[in-house]
């Protein structure tokens, strides 16, 4: 059995025995010569690992290739370690100086450091807590690592469970003796133990994490912290029913995943449910497998209640993008976007646009895919905008943020109080989180020329977002001051002014393409 996703999310640094900011000794070296000493143990085993592997030189046979998973899976280890050593000190120390970072590493003049004060008052936030620092932190690690925020987030709690807590079971990941799923197993059912408890937890299952499997050493770390645990299981169960909560991710292929995490006994009086309602379908022409049938009768019952019922049928909501030049050139082959997925099959949109209400007109670059325009057609300037940076952006525009349009707003990339102005140019999508970052912890954004966003984080670190929409990034260039180039004149695309294509142009039959001045 292996550790379910949804219960990674109640994993939280209030449930380890930290001690404050400041007090925890293992991030403050007292001399040189302790600094040195903690460097070749968290990556000198990293460098002796990857120069045995080096040199040990091609495979030849597979007793060399086992030899070499091996060392590769210390290294691994060694490189973990390194990761949490690195991760925890650094917030550590950045928290001693991060007001200071915010006014002195990318200089602000007087008015704009009054409105960082002004905009951290708007937010509610104090930029020295350990909250926002140490969210702050994380955001910069994900450049960095080139991660997500959520991952690197979880990354920060091992950090501090390993550095802070279970210092036995980082040295040894750090020596690469136990794996990396082992230590972060360790630390995660330390959660709610004394520190005397954690030592005997670490006592008894590290000497078993060398040798033995993964999965071994989660079973045993789980029963052992049921035992330890002073709070009762009835007291465990209620805490766990309150982290209730419905799930959504997307797959691959045009598929997506909804996930339902509730008390065990709601969970499965829905699954007999559901299969009692697949058992009555009995039409020996249905071609489904049980799977397929429970899955539809899932969702049927969901969309349109359940069979002998009156409830009413819930209309979803769903935003396509249908790309009507290539719907004319070859339906069978193009793709349409699904708001919040990403590229779906063209037959499968126009399937679903069967029943779409009304439609909006969205002008996109046929070279890069990215919203240009939006039909101003009933709407007001202000919603043809929301509408049109939906379309070009489609989630927040920080790095690595993947909340949808519907959970951001308009964010001026030049504040409007110092002259900018409310363009398609000028405007981004920013959720709440990430409005606050640029605001009022020193972050930078700055609009190059080819729609590209650079970012600037408090530390100096650089990264660069692309608008969701833009399909071809080939022409793009980020250093030079300039916007991507087209392709030469053999390749680009050439549109017939058919009936068809005058229709979804919006073109009388007689009216012919505005002359652009490019030949």
């Amino acid at each position: 059995m292996s550790i379910p996703a949804y219960l990674e999310d109640r994993d939280g640094e209030h449930r380890l025995p930290l001690r404050p900011p400041g007090t925890r000794e293992e991030s403050h070296r007292t001399s040189a010569e302790e600094a040195e000493r903690e460097h070749q143990t968290f990556l000198g085993t990293l460098k002796q690992t990857a120069l045995e592997l080096f040199d040990a030189g091609p495979i030849n046979g597979p007793t060399d290739a086992l030899e070499a998973l091996k060392k590769i899976q210390r290294l691994q280890s060694s490189t973990e370690a390194a990761i949490a050593y690195i991760m925890a000190d650094g917030v550590e120390h950045v928290s001693e100086s991060f007001n200071d970072l915010i006014s002195t590493e990318h200089p602000h003049s007087a008015d704009e450091e009054t409105a960082a004060a002004k905009s951290a008052a708007c937010y509610g936030v104090d930029r020295g807590s350990e909250q926002i620092i140490n969210s702050n932190f994380i955001a910069e690690s994900s450049v960095a690592l080139r991660e997500s925020n959520r991952k690197v987030s979880k990354r920060m709690f091992h950090a501090k469970g390993l550095r802070h807590v279970c210092k036995n079971t980082l040295a040894a990941l750090a020596a690469g003796e136990i794996t990396v799923k082992a230590a972060h197993d360790i630390v995660k059912f330390c959660q709610d133990l004394s520190p005397e408890q954690i030592s005997l937890m670490e006592q008894i299952l590290l000497p078993m994490a060398k040798t033995a499997p993964d999965e071994a050493i989660y079973q045993r770390a789980r029963r052992l912290h049921d035992r330890l645990n002073p709070d009762s299981a009835e007291n465990r169960q209620r805490n766990a029913l309150a982290a209730r909560n419905v799930r959504m991710w997307n797959d691959e292929d045009g598929m997506a995943t909804l996930q339902l995490h509730h008390s065990a006994d709601v969970i499965h009086s829905i699954n007999n449910s559901i299969k009692h309602v697949a058992s009555q379908i009995t039409d020996p022409k249905d071609s489904r497998t049980q799977a397929q049938v429970e899955a539809d009768a899932f969702a049927d019952v969901y969309l349109n209640g359940w069979p002998g019922t009156e409830a009413m049928p819930l209309k979803p909501r769903v935003s396509i993008t249908i790309p009507a030049l290539e719907m004319l050139a070859n339906p069978s082959r193009g793709l349409a976007e699904l708001e919040g997925y990403g590229p779906i099959p063209l037959g499968v949109a126009l399937k679903i646009a069967a029943d779409a209400p009304s439609f909006q007109r969205v002008l996109t670059d046929p070279w890069t895919g990215a919203a240009i325009d939006v039909e101003p057609k009933r709407y007001r300037p202000s919603q043809g905008l929301r509408d049109l940076l939906r379309h070009r952006d489609q989630h927040c525009g920080f790095p690595g943020c993947r909340r949808p349009a519907d959970s951001s707003e308009i964010d001026h990339i030049e504040a409007y109080g110092q002259g900018g102005h409310t363009t398609r140019q000028n405007t981004h999508l920013l959720c709440k989180q990430h409005q606050m970052f640029k605001h009022a912890l020193g972050w930078k954004v700055l609009a190059c020329p080819d729609g590209s966003k650079t970012w600037i984080s408090p530390h100096g670190l650089r990264s660069i977002t692309i608008p969701e929409s833009v399909s071809n990034v080939e022409n793009f260039d980020h250093l030079n001051d300039h916007c991507p180039q087209r392709p030469e004149d053999e390749t680009t695309p050439v549109v017939r002014l058919t009936p068809e294509t005058r229709r979804v142009l919006s073109l009388d039959q007689d009216e012919d393409l505005p002359d652009t001045g490019t030949g």
